[in-house]
């Protein structure tokens, strides 16, 4: 499966390295030459970062025996000032000549990304590489790691490499994915209490979807996976996209191998409004800073009504339902039921008259459900019913939340100042 993707889905560096054993013009790395054999790699893509902070966190590293891909990338058509700092970095980690730290150029002019594949892509291009070496012998461990130039590495963070370069790997690691515990911290007052909100919203979602039967109950960051390699490569790699790419990856992972929760080390994650992606960590803060100066208090930020879990629930249960009774989807009960009509925007009838002309057992179908029910349409759902039940004050919200919702709301919190 491994040998396959490279050769048919790869990018171009992991494929030259592969057909060739050689790396790109690219490709800067003092231990190119060398028959050293690493414990495990980390991937970091890295676009208009602070070389101090980064270089702190790979010393850190140097005696872990972990071969850090570092991409250091910038879109085309980026501001002429981000690519300068950017090719500052890029000269800055070259100069380092870090025997541990292979750098990637995809910031200058022939090697930019495409704007619409951004983050996405430079992840791929590390993580295909990194798959690569572990290919040809050069990395011990089959898990890539995933992280960014913001987070501060804990003690302990490399120990999953530990696991299945024995022989008798733990069951429960080996495959799918990993998703390691974090927060998110400033030093700044404001921007801190901005991220604790963010986080708390993070964590409520993901317990609602927990409580509700999800099994799509995880966080998605993509500072805080790991991927087994022989999953990374049945799921194709990470999706080419500017935003969002650790959601989709996890959501295609879900559906053929496990990912689970791991409860330490904690990550410690730089607190950074930004608008350099269309969505994600960096705009919500910036929009949450802009409410925390119209109330103080925090009350004025927003999320789910936690009603729209409840009816999560009941959609998950009525699949499950589905699944057993091996029947389509009976319209005049569809028209009475708002559960199944919003499940019937989806698509629910087209899906379910496609699984229901297959001769198949329960169990295959209750799988089909999930794969089709997943973390995207799961979050189409759950927002469609913004209409009907608006979103409330977050704090407010948790502070009502049943005992058991609750709880999984600070199972799957880190940052609780």
């Amino acid at each position: 499966m491994i040998e396959s993707y490279l050769s048919t889905y790869a990018e171009a560096g992991a494929k030259t390295l592969l057909t060739d054993k050689r790396l790109s013009s690219n490709i800067y790395w003092p231990q190119a030459d060398s028959k050293h054999v690493w414990q495990g790699c980390l991937i970091i893509p890295a676009f208009d970062e602070s070389f101090a902070h980064l270089d702190r966190q790979l010393g850190l590293l140097a005696e872990a025996n972990v071969l850090v891909i570092l991409v250091i990338n910038a879109p085309v058509g980026a501001a002429a000032e981000l690519i300068r700092r950017t090719e500052e970095l890029l000269a800055s980690c070259i100069g380092r000549h870090h025997a541990h730290v292979m750098v990637l150029d995809h910031v200058s002019k022939p090697y930019r990304l495409n704007p619409k594949q951004g983050v996405g892509l430079a992840r791929k291009i590390g993580c295909d590489l990194g798959l690569a070496l572990y290919f040809l012998g050069r990395i011990r461990s089959p898990w890539l790691l995933q992280s960014d130039a913001d987070v501060v590495f804990p003690e302990g963070y490399t120990s999953v490499f530990s696991a299945n370069t024995d022989g008798t790997p733990d069951k429960e690691l080996s495959d799918g994915a990993l998703i390691f515990p974090h927060t998110h911290h400033s030093d700044d007052p404001v921007l801190h209490r901005a991220a604790s909100l963010y986080d708390l919203h993070m964590a409520y979602y993901v317990a609602g979807l927990s409580v509700a039967g999800s099994p799509y109950a995880h966080h998605s960051l993509g500072s805080t996976i790991a991927v087994h390699a022989k999953t990374y490569a049945g799921v194709r790699g990470y999706p080419k996209r500017s935003a969002g790419e650790d959601f989709y990856l996890l959501n295609k992972v879900r559906k053929i191998a496990p990912i689970k929760r791991l409860l330490e080390p904690t990550l410690t994650i730089q607190a950074r409004p930004s608008s350099r992606v269309p969505f994600g960590t960096g705009p919500a803060l910036q929009r949450i800073v802009q409410s925390l100066a119209e109330d103080p208090s925090g009350n004025g930020y927003l999320s789910y009504h936690p009603t729209c879990f409840t009816l999560l629930a009941r959609a998950i249960n009525a699949l499950d339902q589905w699944t057993i009774d091996q029947g389509a989807v009976d319209q005049n009960h569809v028209d009475d039921d708002p559960v199944l009509e919003r499940l019937q925007t989806l698509g629910l009838e087209r899906f379910a008259t496609k699984v229901s002309q297959q001769k198949t057992t329960a169990g295959r179908r209750q799988r089909s459900a999930r794969d089709w029910f997943d973390g995207l349409k799961t979050l189409q759902f759950v927002r469609s019913w913004s209409d009907t039940y608006p979103d409330q004050p977050l704090q407010q919200t948790v502070a009502n939340l049943p005992p058991n919702f609750q709880s999984k709301v600070f199972e799957f919190q880190t940052n609780t100042d």
